[in-house]
């Protein structure tokens, strides 16, 4: 065994068969005492299987994810071997352990539970452990694996290895464990301005001219919008996966562009790794670059990366395209995506690894997701460098935030219990270092049909008013995530579709839209900070107060940066919706609608009609705030407005830069640090950092616990200032 000091508070311990005869038990300790043993490992030989093909037929088989050719009636035959392995660690105390990616269980607290982390549709394998006791495990292992939980202890189950690496990571609390290990795995990308605006998306529009009719009527009805996705079957009939548009829909990809961007929108499009007819399919045929046995390119390969990206490049980027969806990008989901009734995990688990070891090395069947997104970053950069990329992906691995890719849950369906489930998956995958996350606002099945997985509540969609209530909580949480985005099938995902311009559920999505373009200049900042120190935009309240065991195990609220506590309503007004209960940590709160001041430690019941949902500002709070905009390209630099809410000292790095680019790598921003002294009544701003202008004027406001207020302009020109209030 032998074990490398990292970094401070970073050790790596590596394995392999020979260390383990027999193995001797590795505790980990610090001046408070030990925190962390290592009670086992054990190898065993693993055979690898590839499947032989030659001369066999593929067959056109209907699946989840279209019409794919398979190639399962070849012969297996040995080419290798590798070992399993099994981990077992054990603890003192009983923590909260939480991480391990995003799956669809909703489990938060995976203390005496268990998880199967391999690649899937709504799942995303991350074997990454948080533990609320301040110690993080990082296995550095590709394959498919599994999670015991036991008393005291758990266990790792990994499928194929060559060896063993893992990091032990100790910090001071949660939040020191998740910076630390963004120092190892790599600090969060920046995304462009316009990504924390708000997506419209929806499986699917037709054409290229029925984008651009629904981008001119929100902007017609003055709805904001930054993004505009086309989904799949942009190919020409019968091309699944080919990246060349069909030219009856979609005749010229730089007019599309060109015009959207005219209306200060920008546009994505959905990518695939299959090719199984038409150019690409081609091309990848004749280089030898799909994986053993399929028609999935083989993202392991530098060389099929780059003919992927030219292919993406040819009509897409190259026509002016903004951001790649990255869809289905754990391939092998069809052996289990089918039939009617869901399969019981373990069996779930055997089907898909198996199908993987037979077209991808064992050892890194997990990282599919982290080449592809790889790749098309390294390629982006490259090639477009003066747009950051954007790459919406439904799995990746613990690189995704440092290759700048947003992750979503995958294809989830509508009903109030999976909506409940969602909020402990975003603060889970935060807690597993993700930093960009969002989901199908709306669950993207809506109706209930015969597989498995269609399992929504509301066949009539937007015509069914409880699927609108339910819709409308959903959209109130997805502006509470690092990427607010609606997507899904079955029905309509148009604000106007849910109701006339006076009805309320309209009135509720046009307040929530403008509400995240209010807060833009406040989420812009608390992404750019994200980036600087790699702690995650959404904050469990175990990493954002973590000494506090009332409120480790919350699952159902979180902090939006350092400002913002959320606390999504899932249940339904007739279900008791109307009022929800809040778990206040200690300090005082302000409800960010009424500005009512709450005494912090105590928990709160508060009212929660339709258009109101708990968003509280933690006291001591700069919020910059904009004021009607309707896309990033319409606001103010660097903000509209800075609110600053008594009760307690506090801080801002407001912060701004072009927007895209990757000019603020070159010190081409503006950050201003702001301080709030309350006891002396005053706000402070130091001197400004990086090299953009730094002179503009904004009002101030200051609320007091007691409801008063008092604005005063103020006026800033790179040096430090200071504004009294009385």
């Amino acid at each position: 065994m032998r074990r490398i000091q990292v970094a401070e508070g970073i050790i790596r311990v590596l394995l392999s068969p020979e260390d383990c005869h027999p193995f001797n038990p590795v505790s980990f300790r610090d001046s408070s005492g030990e925190y962390l043993s290592q009670t086992g490992c054990v190898f065993t030989p693993r055979p690898v299987f590839r499947l032989s093909v030659d001369g066999v037929q593929g067959e056109v088989r209907q699946t989840a994810n279209g019409e794919v050719i398979s190639f399962d009636s070849g012969e297996c035959r040995q080419v290798g071997s590798v070992w399993s392995a099994v981990l077992r660690f054990s603890f003192p105390g009983s923590p909260v352990l939480t991480g391990l990616g995003a799956h669809e269980d909703g489990i938060f607290d995976y203390s005496g539970k268990s998880e199967l982390l391999y690649e899937h549709n709504m799942k995303i394998p991350i074997p990454f452990l948080l533990s609320s006791d301040g110690w993080g495990l990082l296995l550095e292992a590709g394959c498919a694996m599994k999670f015991r939980g036991e008393d005291s202890g758990f266990t790792f189950e990994l499928d194929a290895v060559e060896e063993i690496s893992y990091l032990v990571i100790r910090g001071t609390d949660c939040a020191d464990v998740l910076r630390r290990l963004a120092f190892v795995i790599g600090k969060p990308a920046m995304l462009p301005k316009w990504a924390f605006g708000y997506i419209q998306s929806k499986e699917r529009y037709q054409s290229a001219e029925e984008l651009l009719s629904v981008v001119r009527e929100f902007r017609r009805r003055g709805l904001g919008l930054d993004c505009i996705v086309q989904d799949w079957m942009t190919w020409n009939d019968g091309c699944w996966g080919d990246k060349t548009p069909d030219p009856a829909r979609f005749p010229d990809i730089r007019a599309l562009t060109d015009a959207l961007h005219q209306m200060n929108v920008h546009f994505m499009v959905s990518v695939w790794p299959n090719a199984d007819k038409g150019r690409d399919c081609d091309e990848f045929a004749e280089a030898g670059f799909f994986l053993p046995s399929s028609r999935i390119y083989d993202a392991f390969s530098p060389e099929a990366r780059n003919l992927y990206w030219q292919q993406c490049r040819r009509f897409w980027m190259d026509g002016g395209t903004d951001a790649l969806w990255c869809d289905s990008c754990e391939p092998i989901t069809d052996p289990d995506w089918c039939g009617d009734e869901k399969r019981a995990p373990e069996t779930r688990f055997r089907l898909i690894t198996e199908a993987s070891a037979l077209r991808m090395n064992p050892v890194t069947m997990n990282q599919y997701a982290s080449f592809h997104l790889r790749g098309l970053r390294e390629h982006w950069l490259r090639d477009i460098p003066s747009k950051r990329p954007v790459l919406l992906s439904r799995s990746g691995g613990t690189d995704s935030g440092a290759q700048g890719a947003i992750l979503w849950s995958g294809d989830i369906s509508a009903r109030w219990d999976i909506l409940e489930k969602q909020v402990a998956e975003a603060v889970r995958v935060s807690c597993s270092g993700i930093p960009w996350w969002t989901l199908d606002i709306g669950g993207f099945f809506v109706d209930r049909k015969d597989p498995w997985f269609w399992r929504g509540d509301y066949p009539d969609g937007v015509r069914d008013p409880a699927y609108r209530e339910l819709y409308i909580r959903w959209f109130q949480f997805g502006a509470m995530l690092p990427v607010f985005r609606s997507h899904g099938t079955d029905t309509p995902r148009e604000p106007w579709a849910f109701g006339a311009e006076e009805s309320p559920e309209y009135h509720c999505l046009r307040e929530i839209i403008a509400l995240r373009y209010r807060l833009l200049p406040y989420l812009y900042s608390t992404a750019a900070r994200v980036c600087r120190d790699g702690l995650p935009m959404i904050r469990a309240m175990l990493t954002a107060f973590g000494n506090d065991p009332r409120l480790r195990g919350l699952s159902q609220q979180y902090m939006l940066g350092d400002a913002l506590l959320v606390k999504p309503v899932t249940r339904s007004l007739r279900d008791g919706g109307d009022r929800t209960s809040v778990i206040l940590p200690p300090g005082g709160w302000y409800d960010l609608f009424t500005e009512k001041y709450y005494e912090g430690g105590t928990e709160q019941l508060l009212e929660t009609p339709l258009d109101r949902f708990p968003v509280l500002v933690r006291a001591g709070s700069v919020l910059p705030l904009s004021a009607g905009a309707c896309s990033a390209a319409e606001l103010n630099s660097p903000a509209d407005e800075l609110v600053v809410f008594a009760g307690a000292d506090g801080c801002l790095d407001l912060y701004d830069d072009a927007g895209d680019g990757m000019e603020y790598l070159q010190d081409k921003y503006l950050r201003v640090p702001f301080r709030w002294d309350d006891s002396a009544c005053r706000l402070l701003a130091g001197k400004a950092d990086g090299s953009l202008p730094a002179d503009f004027s904004v009002p101030v406001r200051l609320v007091r616990p007691d409801g008063s207020s008092e604005i005063r302009p103020f006026r800033y020109s790179g040096e430090p200032a200071v504004l009294e209030f009385r």
